[in-house]
């Protein structure tokens, strides 16, 4: 943390350095388009599923803006989420990451739900998000709302340590043309094109398509490490609104690429020799599309509701488990009040997904196409106890799917808006996380010991080679949470506001393994671990961020973030290797700073500041922190024209952030980076 303090110091420095040329500068457009003292009144949708304004949402709740996105020089969505508080983004190689909210972090983390324009990007196979296949036009984000904390009383099952909400911009607002094309050692090769129009005076149409090509990091020693990758993206999006009472819309997205891998497998001793490890460096395919059609009616100021579809189709080609996914989901939603005190939400879901996957020697599935339905509805109810200062937000959702059975999800929230500068707010919230058909079916050949002496670093002592299995298990069950949670938002002087969050999280029912009966094979001994719901314990976490404006042209954005976990094992399980990654896999501290400069009409200047805390145990090793700065330098010769460059991970020639916690794919250290970009509205 010492390094952390020193490095944001550094900042300030700079900055202070600066503001004599600075001071003189007349900016062409403002730090943001927001201006600073309405920060408060943003409007967010994903607390309460309707419009409200942060400082009336009784969530810790986070938004990153298009402004954001854009000075922050990130081209990712999963890189823009470095951004939010108590959200930890750490990347595993050039063409994965692994990123949770408050703990729980990994590749395929699975208590973290996110969305992308209301359609669900959690992947049921493997329980998390392939961050690499979700994309979209950046220029075409509106914000990302990220609630940090349970949304499953709203939002449904997965939704346990927090929701990520990416709302795109309505084609109404993009009309003309966008090009955009750059390059550098990371960034290979990119371009984007956008056309919107004006189909008649109530529909527009957008139009996009864009095309990546990353090279790949290097692995500990130096040596290239087989991640590169391309991706080719397409899509459109159609916004109608026949009268004044009706709006619709109707978008769709195609994807195709191709992500380097290299994955070390543990053979079986029958088909191989002595250490029974070989890596195999292999080209990935991946591909996909999905439509999604959404209807809006108004009756009046108190009373709407809207009908939303969406169909997904995706195929992944992972070496080791090869899936097809088809999902179906169906919603219906209503929002109306009840008198003067009540207003309510609640709403009806139907998703029937499916998936196909092709067993290999490393994992197996007793079924390999897997159907599964959840059938769901919410209620909730803002109370009005004290009329536009003291409200009582009660609701629940019932949920029911094939595998995990019902789940009941309730929640409670107060807000106590003082005045329009400052609120309270406190929640009590149950959340699960529903268990899976692959949980009671994966078969997963883990890792063949060779054989060795009691006294060699092997821990394999027997005569024979040991061959680890996890094994499902038709009994498991969800796992759970009990949150709670405090917070506090405040406008402390003009252009100064600070957002303060507290929770406290009890958790049980956790996945680990439990060692089965060892028994023999022809030329090998294989143990058997099953999966099992044999972990509880508890999390506690503080979250801050402040934005503050000192000056017309230098805009400061901050967040903090601290988090205690600890674990204990029940039954008959002594997995401590799960037990200490769940402990240890992300940082207590994470500390970020922002600072934006306008340096006059035609040029801007952002520096980012990052810090993160050790890893203690991933798999029984430790990543060390690191602190690191992003900057970037934009110039607008003429109105329509922007030219950027963008340095990221500038204090390190590399650096280690995550190693995989399951699918064993060789990490990549993450490396300094350049690029250019050329962007041109007409």
């Amino acid at each position: 943390m010492k390094n952390i303090q020193n490095c944001l110091l550094s900042l300030t420095l700079i900055a202070l350095l600066l503001s004599p040329s600075l001071a003189s500068a007349t900016p062409e457009e403002d730090l943001i388009d927001l201006p600073l003292e309405s920060l408060m009144e943003l409007k967010v949708t994903s607390v309460s599923k309707k419009s409200q304004s942060i400082i009336n949402a009784a969530a810790a709740i986070f938004v990153i803006t298009q402004e954001d996105i854009k000075r922050s020089g990130v081209t990712t969505i999963a890189d823009a989420l470095r951004m939010a508080p108590g959200v930890q983004v750490a990347k595993i190689d050039s063409n994965k990451w692994a990123i949770s909210a408050r703990g729980f972090n990994g590749r395929f983390s699975n208590k973290l739900l996110v969305l992308m324009d209301g359609r669900s990007l959690y992947t049921p196979y493997f329980m998390g998000v392939y961050w690499e296949i979700q994309d979209t036009l950046l220029e075409d984000i509106d914000r990302i709302e990220v609630i940090r904390g349970p949304g499953a009383a709203l939002w449904g099952a997965n939704a346990v340590n927090g929701v990520i909400n990416i709302i795109t911009k309505s084609a109404d607002i993009t009309k003309g043309a966008l090009l955009s094309v750059g390059g550098g050692t990371y960034e290979k090769a990119f371009g984007a094109a956008r056309i919107g129009t004006l189909i008649n005076e109530n529909t527009n149409l957008r139009l996009y398509v864009k095309h990546q090509q990353r090279n790949s990091f290097v692995n500990e020693s130096g040596s290239g490490n087989n991640d590169q990758w391309h991706t080719t993206q397409g899509g459109f999006r159609l916004d109608t609104q026949p009268n004044t009472r009706d709006t619709l819309t109707l978008q769709g997205d195609y994807y195709e690429g191709r992500l380097n891998e290299t994955y070390r497998l543990y053979d079986s001793p029958a088909s191989s020799i002595a250490p029974y490890i070989r890596d195999v460096r292999t080209n990935t395919a991946v591909n996909g599309g999905n439509i999604l059609s959404r209807w809006q009616h108004v009756f009046s100021e108190t009373n709407s509701l809207s009908l939303q579809f969406y169909y997904e189709h995706s195929e992944y080609g992972m070496f080791v488990s090869p899936q097809i996914f088809n999902t179906v989901d169906l919603e219906f939603q209503q929002h109306f009040s009840s008198g003067t005190r009540q207003d309510i939400v609640w709403g009806l879901g139907y998703r029937h997904t499916r998936y196909e996957v092709t067993n290999t020697p490393t994992i197996v599935f007793n079924t390999t196409s897997v159907p599964n339905k959840i059938y769901n509805a919410f209620l909730q109810n803002e109370i009005s106890l004290i009329p536009s200062n003291l409200f009582l937000t009660i609701g629940s959702r019932f949920e029911h799917n094939d595998y995990s059975g019902t789940s009941v999800q309730p929640n409670g929230r107060l807000l106590w808006a003082v005045n329009s500068h400052n609120s309270l707010w406190g929640s009590v919230s149950r959340a699960v996380r529903s268990g899976t058909k692959s949980e009671q079916e994966i078969d997963y050949n883990y890792r063949t010991l060779a054989p060795s002496s009691p006294t060699a670093p092997n821990p394999n002592t027997s005569l024979f080679p040991l061959r680890l299995e996890i094994t499902g298990n038709q009994n498991f069950k969800s796992e759970e949470l009990l949150a709670y949670e405090i917070g506090y938002r405040t406008e402390v002087v003009s252009r100064l506001s600070l957002d303060f969050a507290l929770y406290y999280n009890l958790y049980r029912n956790l996945r680990v393994i439990s060692p089965g009966e060892g028994y023999a094979e022809s030329v090998n001994l294989v143990q058997p671990y099953m999966l099992s719901n044999d972990m509880h314990g508890k999390a506690i976490g503080i979250e801050v961020t402040a934005d503050w404006t000192p000056l017309d042209w230098w805009r400061l954005q901050a967040a903090y973030s601290y988090q205690n976990i600890k674990m204990q094992l029940d039954g008959a399980s002594v997995d401590e290797i799960n037990k200490g990654n769940a402990e240890g896999d992300t940082p207590q501290h994470q500390a970020s700073l922002r600072s934006g400069f306008d340096l006059g009409r035609q040029v801007t200047l952002d520096l980012w500041l990052r810090g993160t805390d050790r890893l203690a145990s991933i798999d029984g090793i430790s990543i060390p922190g690191y602190v690191t700065m992003d900057a970037r330098v934009a110039w607008k010769p003429v109105k329509n024209l922007e030219l950027s460059v963008v340095g990221q991970n500038m204090f390190h020639n590399r650096h280690p952030e995550f190693i995989p916690e399951y699918i064993n794919t060789l990490p990549s250290e993450v490396a300094r980076s350049v690029y250019g970009k050329i962007t041109c509205k007409f």
